[in-house]
C-alpha cells in the first residue's frame, strides 16, 4: 500500500525530463538551422565569385587564342618565303658542291690496288686498319682494293698512298 505513491514520483520525474528534452531540442534545430543558412550563404558568396573567375579567364583565353593565331599566320608568311628564299640557296649550293666534288674526282692509279693487295696477302696490314688511317670504311678500302671504285677525291687518294707507304717501309 506505500508503494501506491513512490510510483507516482517516478512517473512525474520521466514527464518532467521528457519535456525539457524535447524544449532544449528544439532550441538546438533552431540554432544548427541558422548555423546551416549561414554556411549556405557563405559558399553561395563564393560561387559567386568563383564564376566570375571562371568568366574573366574565358575572356584571357579567347584574347590569347586570337594573338596565338595571328601569330601564327605572321610566322606561316614569313616561313613560306623564307623557304622559297631557302630552296632557292639550298640549289645553287648544290650545283656549286656538285661542280666542286666532280672537278676533285681523279682516276684511281692501278698501283694503288696492286699494293694494298700486296700488304694485305702479307699480312702486314688489315683493310679495316687501312680504312681506320685514311678515315675511310674497310667497305670502301675493299671496293678500291678489287677495283670496283673507278675514281675518287684527290686528296683520299694522297691519304691512301701516304698510309700505304708507311706499311710498305716497315
Amino acid at each position: 500500500m506505500v508503494i501506491k505513491p513512490d510510483s507516482r514520483k517516478t512517473t512525474t520525474n520521466k514527464s518532467v525530463s521528457n519535456e525539457t528534452a524535447s524544449k532544449t531540442h528544439n532550441v538546438k534545430t533552431a540554432s544548427s538551422d541558422v548555423d546551416l543558412q549561414k554556411v549556405i550563404d557563405l559558399q553561395a558568396k563564393q560561387i559567386q565569385k568563383m564564376e566570375k573567375m571562371i568568366l574573366s579567364l574565358d575572356e584571357e583565353v579567347k584574347e590569347i587564342r586570337k594573338q596565338v593565331s595571328a601569330d601564327v599566320k605572321d610566322a606561316a608568311a614569313s616561313y613560306t618565303s623564307k623557304a622559297k628564299i631557302a630552296a632557292k640557296t639550298t640549289t645553287r649550293t648544290a650545283k656549286a658542291a656538285s661542280k666542286s666534288v666532280l672537278e676533285g674526282l681523279v682516276e684511281i692509279p692501278q698501283e694503288i690496288a696492286d699494293r694494298i693487295n700486296a700488304l694485305t696477302s702479307q699480312k702486314i696490314v688489315t683493310q679495316t686498319q687501312l680504312g681506320k688511317e685514311t678515315e675511310l670504311s674497310q667497305k670502301k678500302i675493299h671496293e678500291i682494293a678489287s677495283r670496283k671504285v673507278k675514281d675518287l677525291n684527290q686528296d683520299v687518294i694522297n691519304r691512301l698512298n701516304t698510309v700505304i707507304k708507311k706499311y710498305e717501309t716497315k
